[in-house]
């Protein structure tokens, strides 16, 4: 599937995110794949985003940050840079994670935060019937 670095950046955040929740370990090994397949455009991604940082930023004494304001001067040219590397997209050939209805007996829920970014990977599993 063509996957913007937008797109994979998000996921990367999210999944690592679900890696806190307790789900059953299917769901857990599919998600650990799913993570191994976009770690390395994401390190990319993060080499380059950082370097524009680093580019365009200034340094926050108290907070020891390099950050780019809205109000810098620099900021027209990251934001121009930043969204160029956002837009860029790759091929990545992965399994669609599925989520399970139900997690413990309880019904499994997931912030509409987390999903969002997920939109492209996962999918509720069938109801199963009884």
């Amino acid at each position: 599937m063509k996957l913007s670095n937008l797109e994979i950046f998000g996921a990367v955040t999210a999944l690592n995110e679900m890696f806190e929740m307790e789900l059953p370990v299917r769901t857990s090994l599919a998600l650990a794949k799913l993570l191994g397949k976009l770690s390395e455009p994401y390190a990319a991604i993060e080499k380059v985003r950082t370097g524009l940082v680093q580019k365009y930023g200034e340094a926050d004494e108290k907070t020891r940050q390099t950050m780019v304001l809205q109000t810098s001067e620099n900021y027209p040219k990251f934001a121009e840079e930043y969204n160029e590397l956002m837009l860029q997209s790759e091929e990545i050939v992965f399994d669609m994670v599925k989520l399970p209805q139900k997690v413990k007996g309880e019904p499994f829920e997931l912030k509409a935060g987390l999903l969002i970014p997920l939109q492209k990977f996962v999918e509720l599993e069938a109801l199963e019937s009884t």
